[in-house]
């Protein structure tokens, strides 16, 4: 099933997708930990997108689209910006000031979620992230 997302470059709708996610999720194999890491994810990719990718022009809007089955629960978050040299980047490493109110973004979505990756689509910059339960066959369902 597939549900997609749209709204302005405000933060303001950073809660948007958090409760599209508990939501649905409530309704899949996942525990409550495996959604709050989901949409940690999430909020942090949209925060990315909201600020790098639109640079908080409000008009260019955010988009987001959820992909799930009782297996497998992916969201791709779209913006219009360049995005970053992601192809050298090594996520798997501890941000060096953990204190930081910044920075820690890309470390939480690859720690959190089983698989991360990024994408330049049409113009813009997309980041993609997928949840599969604990104990759960991604070839089942």
């Amino acid at each position: 099933m597939r549900i997609e997302l749209s709204f302005p470059s405000e933060h303001m709708f950073l809660g948007v997708p958090d409760a599209v996610i508990q939501e649905v999720g409530s309704e899949l194999p996942f525990s409550q930990t495996e959604l709050d890491e989901l949409s940690t994810s999430v909020i942090e990719a949209c925060t990315n997108a909201i600020e790098h990718g639109n640079a908080l022009v409000a008009d260019l809007p955010a988009r987001v689209r959820l992909d799930f089955t009782a297996n497998r629960f992916q969201v791709t978050v779209y913006d219009n910006g360049k995005g970053f040299d992601f192809e050298t980047r090594d996520f798997s490493v501890f941000p060096k000031d953990v204190l930081q109110e910044r920075g820690r973004g890309l470390y939480m979505m690859y720690s959190f979620c089983d698989e991360l990756s990024f994408s330049r689509e049409n113009g813009g910059f997309a980041v993609t992230m997928v949840k599969i339960p604990k104990g759960a066959s991604e070839s089942a369902g």
